[in-house]
């Protein structure tokens, strides 16, 4: 059975798969949320940034809930988390390392299930920061996406957004900027357990170049290589998923423009590449014309399925298939005037 959790504007949704039907639970009534994550050693350990209230973390499988970011004087200072990582091979005293962004970008982690945090100071003294700017609010910027390695426990691979990718192989020890023709405004950056050294990323660089929508890296981020073929229609990226069991199956959300893809009245598509092959446009069965952009996630157990989350409900692309098909959810009215900011599937 899986567990679907969906970051709404003001509520944290989790939506249970069961024997006839689905079953509903709605926290954190008021919170925006921005990110979760699910403690890969416990199911019932659950992080969610917020936009406004800091980070939270339930014990319990969402029933109740507490704020962690500011329990000692070593706490996270921006209360806007906007990114959320946890290296499920690091651990100290048997704990995972989580891994926290903010706005403005500062990054932090904590070794003790977030009773104490530290900060990674060395990015603040990148010679690219000067540059990062978010369009929307260009006097600040904020850490978009942490991926960690399966190849590095000390490895951790950070977009920041815009302006620039940077990572570190030490855990934070040093810190590598923006390496040449790496991209500047990575919306999802992704590694695959079977290409342990190779790194996938959906780019708003796109807007600006047409051939730079989607990014690889096969050095943990040391050189780039753009393959985007296909987007030039939807040149704006954003979500991207791949196949658990082939990392040459990607799917990705995109949009005409950074409007567009921020926007539940335009539209947005979901394309698809396999191989060497060029992006196809999959987006049959869809929300057309007036629809927030797809957040994506692959099935984590029928591999070559994927899910898209958008304000119209969640949609379900059988392995095999050609057609999006909607799962039938009792999809209250409200959420269709609102923008998901999140979207995670856990095998439950």
């Amino acid at each position: 059975m899986k567990k679907f959790f969906l970051g709404m504007e003001n509520e944290l949704l989790i939506i249970k798969e069961a024997p006839e039907g689905y079953a509903y639970f709605s926290c954190l009534e008021g919170k925006h949320p921005t990110c979760i994550v699910v403690d890969p050693q416990n199911e019932n350990v659950i992080y969610c940034g917020t936009d406004k209230d800091g980070l939270l973390k339930s014990e319990d499988g969402g029933k109740s809930w507490e704020n962690i970011g500011n329990k000692t004087s070593l706490e996270i200072e921006s209360k806007t988390i906007t990114a959320l990582a946890i290296n499920p091979f690091k651990k100290i005293d048997g704990n995972s390392v989580i891994y926290v962004g903010t706005e403005p970008s500062m990054l932090y982690y904590s070794n003790d299930k977030g009773e104490t945090w530290q900060e990674f100071t060395g990015i603040q003294s990148l010679p690219s920061k000067k540059s990062w700017s978010f369009p929307p609010r260009p006097t600040t910027h904020h850490v978009r996406f942490i991926t960690t390695s399966y190849s590095n426990e000390d490895y951790l691979g950070v977009a920041i957004e815009a302006g620039a990718f940077i990572y570190t192989t030490n855990q934070g020890g040093t810190w590598n900027d923006r390496p040449e023709d790496s991209p500047i405004d990575i919306h999802t950056l992704l590694t695959h357990p079977k290409s342990p050294k190779k790194l996938y990323a959906a780019c708003g660089d796109g807007i600006y170049n047409k051939a730079h929508s989607y990014a690889e890296s096969n050095d943990e981020g040391q050189s780039w290589q753009y393959k985007s073929s296909g987007l030039e229609n939807h040149p704006y990226a954003y979500h991207l998923a791949i196949n658990p069991n082939d990392p040459s199956d990607q799917i990705i959300s995109a949009a005409k423009s950074p409007s567009a893809a921020h926007s539940i009245y335009k539209y947005s598509a979901v394309y698809r590449k396999q191989g060497e092959s060029s992006w196809v446009d999959i987006s049959e069965g869809l929300p057309e014309n007036h629809s927030s952009n797809h957040h994506l996630a692959a099935d984590p157990t029928d591999f070559g399925a994927f899910y898209a989350m958008n304000n119209y409900g969640i949609y379900h692309l059988a392995s095999g298939a050609s057609k999006w098909e909607k799962l039938e959810l009792d999809w209250q009215e409200k959420y269709v005037n609102q923008r998901p900011s999140c979207f995670l599937i856990e095998e439950d």
